[in-house]
């Protein structure tokens, strides 16, 4: 119950965030960011971000494979780690500077770490 309203949220924020914006001048200060990103073979892919959330926590709601995933921050030895929160679909996503990779982890304790999308560079961002 509470992943479905958690998922229900993050995709009203993720249609509130695709529907437009302005330019972000200091995305520090925004609670939602939108940013594409260009990956390897020409993908696009959306990532918005959620800042200011309890105990400055951050989130993260991206766009792949016909499907909102909603992400919440993990602990990273480096740049930031984020985990779909439906363990069933376990999507990462990890940044570091305007760069980022995304990986896939199948709900199985023997699964191995699968990269959907590397070399993801960020080329636009805009603040709601």
């Amino acid at each position: 119950m509470l992943k479905t309203a958690l998922s229900t949220l993050a995709a009203g924020f993720v249609l509130a965030a695709f529907a437009g914006g302005a330019n972000a001048q200091d995305s520090a200060e925004q609670p939602l960011t939108k940013v594409s990103y260009l990956c390897q073979r020409n993908v696009d892919l959306d990532v918005v971000y959620i800042n200011g959330l309890k105990n400055d926590d951050s989130a993260a709601v991206l766009s792949t494979e016909g499907k909102l995933v909603p992400m919440r921050i993990s602990t990273s030895g480096s740049g930031a780690l984020y985990v779909a929160i439906d363990e069933q679909d376990s999507y990462r996503w990890h940044t570091k500077g305007n760069e980022g990779t995304l990986t896939f982890l199948e709900a199985d304790d023997s699964a191995k770490e699968m990269t959907v999308l590397q070399n993801c560079v960020a080329k636009e961002q805009t603040a709601e």
